[in-house]
């Protein structure tokens, strides 16, 4: 489970499952640790709360958590490809993403189980970006968008398509991962093109789905942090606001007790981020309908 890149060991299989819950992490984490909340003075317990907490009301999802090298640079880019190596663009987690799961699910049998996925930051985009491309021929892929059901996004920005946007953007995640900003704006900006054209193809996605009469559109809720950010005991302030979380179309976004890194991270069952998390997986999975149940005998889903 120590793993740092791809699926590793499933986090949960239980014999009645028949829905894939996928955790993706964002800028420099980990697909352990930035889940796993740390023992305080006030909460003395560790918490991995996609194994310790998610399972006990969720007992008929396989709950699996990815990993990926998530270094700044693979977030924005240089635009031209020449100038990175193969295996380092969000485009290639993306890939790696579906390539894993696709894997995973065809040797255990269950190809055509639902899937939600719930990831912070900038994973939100790297799940994006695997959901939104071209997949043309490539069965596999195509068949692992089909199934996504629902995705959680937990602080990820979506800032449009302005480049001074994705630019501020940049900043702000800058001066979480280095302390000088050695990129001017206008080169973080160039650099987002990429993000724009993700973004872009992201809402055409969700559009399509909705108007796709023969499939169900796709689920999407979008959380940002309440409270700032502090680096080194300095007020860095809020790194995804409510205006950029929330630029989805037709999807309000819903504020967390929490600053970003906290938005993944849960001391216990009593924590709101927990709660409303929690409960919308469970909504969602419930949703689903008596096909789930009639299929496969499995037991719903409990509230919290």
């Amino acid at each position: 489970m120590t793993d740092i890149s791809g699926l590793g060991e499933p986090l949960y299989t239980p014999p009645n499952a028949v829905i894939d819950i996928v955790f993706v992490h964002g800028l420099g984490g980990h697909r352990i640790n930035s889940w796993t909340f740390q023992p305080t003075d006030e909460f003395p317990k560790k918490i991995f709360w996609p194994k310790d907490l998610l399972p006990k009301v969720c007992n008929n999802a396989r709950i699996l958590s990815f990993g990926y090298d998530s270094r700044f640079v693979d977030f924005f880019p240089i635009f031209s490809r020449k100038t990175l190596p193969v295996g380092t663009t969000v485009d290639d987690h993306g890939s790696a993403l579906l390539q894993s799961l696709a894997g995973l699910r065809s040797t255990t049998s269950s190809s055509d189980r639902p899937i939600i996925f719930i990831a912070h930051s900038l994973g939100g985009l790297v799940v994006a970006s695997a959901l939104a491309r071209n997949h043309g021929v490539k069965e596999s892929g195509k068949q692992l968008v089909d199934s996504t059901f629902g995705i959680v996004f937990l602080g990820t920005p979506f800032e449009g398509s302005a480049k001074a946007g994705w630019g501020r953007a940049a900043l702000r995640y800058v001066s979480l991962v280095a302390s000088t900003k050695k990129d001017g704006v206008k080169d973080l900006e160039e650099r987002s093109q990429k993000l724009i054209e993700i973004n872009s193809a992201f809402s055409k996605l969700l559009k399509d789905r909705d108007r796709d009469r023969m499939r169900q559109p796709l689920e999407v809720a979008c959380f940002f942090e309440e409270y700032p950010t502090f680096v080194a005991g300095k007020d860095i302030g809020i790194i995804v606001p409510k205006s950029s979380a929330g630029s989805l179309a037709g999807i309000d976004p819903v504020p967390i007790s929490a600053n970003h890194a906290g938005l993944s991270k849960f001391a216990g069952t009593f924590t709101n981020g927990y709660v409303m998390v929690s409960k919308l997986i469970v909504e969602w999975i419930n949703s689903l309908g008596d096909a789930l149940t009639e299929t496969t005998g499995a037991v719903k889903s409990s509230p919290v």
